[in-house]
């Protein structure tokens, strides 16, 4: 009988630091207040619900049509256990024409992007220029010996013709600027850096929404970065095309496929104000009017199962595509998987395999919303992948100036 109650005490000592656990755990990941787009449910996970608890005179209920309305709820555990209160601020719903379009981008860097920081052997020593400066892969010269550069062919001729072999820099880390100084090597009587470095790129991607009001848009759901050092690219000027695709290079496990195109010969029709690491957003002409206008979905709104992406893979207009949504993150660390997602449509998996590179920035509409963005592939399975919220790239989009 002892041993009976031992075991029954010992099981429920384990369900209960359990539960305790996940409670520690729910708080963690829960915030004090949650700004939703005045939707009619907020979710959060499957074992996490919201009940309201006390509203104030000046609280309006959850469906209320005012404008920056407050309720406020218990979050429960098991829809028993409460957790924490929570403040949700109901706002106006915010809408964008969804795309869903391909789009080429040519860019030009500001200043020249450093790829590598090179050793030069001159008369049996090894030197690294750019490295003794202080620089690292990465980082944007911005100017030298007080000269604005502009393109790797300016610094390249402002090397050979100088006088000195000590040249004054003006750098970029970090989004902080610093200054320095870089010993040039002289071989076989030309000077050099020692520094490999670019000034543009050019890609393509898929146009995830814009507003008809103010003509910004929202694309690819992550930054444009240097493909040899993962930095994100400081932008001085870049424009958007449009693009004829040529071919799809099916994905597989380990090697991510794409979509092959070229620039088409029709004029640029938009232009890049903000490149971050939530996507690209510009200011464009505007489309074919055909585009359909969705509510942005807050991601309280978001829920695991059925769901669909838009996109483009012959060059005509988007198609709607099945997925299932498998993992909402609201505290994830990285902004641009906030969504874990898999490909259902037998259509998309026979044509693409998956995901594939260029269908970054299609969007992932749920319940007649428009809810997020496709942003990344898994390389061990082409048919999952990640997105982001829409919400999060509205609101940078917003902070994209002329």
């Amino acid at each position: 009988m002892r041993s009976f109650i031992k075991i029954i005490y010992s099981f429920l000592s384990v369900i209960c630091f359990m539960v305790l656990s996940l409670c520690a755990y729910s708080d963690s990941i829960i915030p004090d207040q949650i700004t939703d787009d005045m939707s009619d449910d907020v979710f959060m996970d499957d074992h996490i619900t919201f009940s309201v608890y006390n509203r104030s005179k000046k609280a309006a209920p959850a469906n209320s049509a005012l404008s920056d309305s407050r309720v406020n709820v218990e979050a429960r555990l098991f829809g028993c256990i409460p957790i924490k209160n929570v403040e949700i601020i109901r706002t106006d719903r915010r809408y964008a024409a969804v795309c869903g379009t391909l789009f080429g981008i040519k860019l030009y860097t500001k200043g020249a992007a450093v790829v590598e920081c090179c050793i030069i052997n001159s008369a049996g020593v090894s030197r690294n220029p750019g490295q003794e400066a202080g620089l690292t892969p990465g980082d944007t010269l911005l100017e030298i010996d007080g000269i604005k550069i502009t393109s790797c062919s300016q610094v390249e001729r402002i090397v050979k013709l100088s006088d000195h072999e000590i040249f004054e820099i003006r750098y970029l880390h970090d989004n902080n600027e610093y200054t320095s100084t870089i010993h040039s090597v002289t071989i076989d009587g030309a000077r050099q850096l020692g520094l490999w470095i670019k000034d543009s790129a050019a890609g393509l991607g898929t146009l995830t929404f814009y507003d008809p009001q103010t003509q910004k848009f929202a694309a690819l759901g992550h930054g444009i970065c240097d493909t040899d050092t993962g930095a994100l690219l400081t932008l001085e000027q870049a424009q958007v095309t449009n693009v004829e695709v040529a071919g799809i290079t099916k994905g597989r496990s380990g090697a991510p496929g794409s979509i092959n195109g070229y620039f088409s010969d029709s004029p640029a029709f938009g232009s890049v104000l903000r490149n971050s690491e939530c996507g690209v957003f510009g200011i464009m002409e505007k489309l074919s009017g055909n585009e359909i206008k969705l509510p942005i979905a807050s991601p309280y709104e978001i829920y695991r199962g059925d769901a669909q992406i838009l996109c483009t893979l012959d060059g005509g207009a988007p198609e709607l595509y099945n997925i299932k949504i498998t993992k909402i993150d609201h505290s994830s660390d990285t902004p641009t998987k906030n969504i874990q997602l898999s490909v259902t449509d037998p259509r998309l998996t026979e044509i693409t395999g998956g995901i594939i590179q260029g269908m970054s920035g299609c969007p992932i509409l749920q319940n007649g919303k428009l809810v997020g963005a496709v942003t990344h592939v898994l390389l061990t399975n082409s048919a999952k992948g990640y997105g982001i919220f829409a919400q999060k790239m509205y609101d940078e989009m917003e902070k994209a100036q002329n």
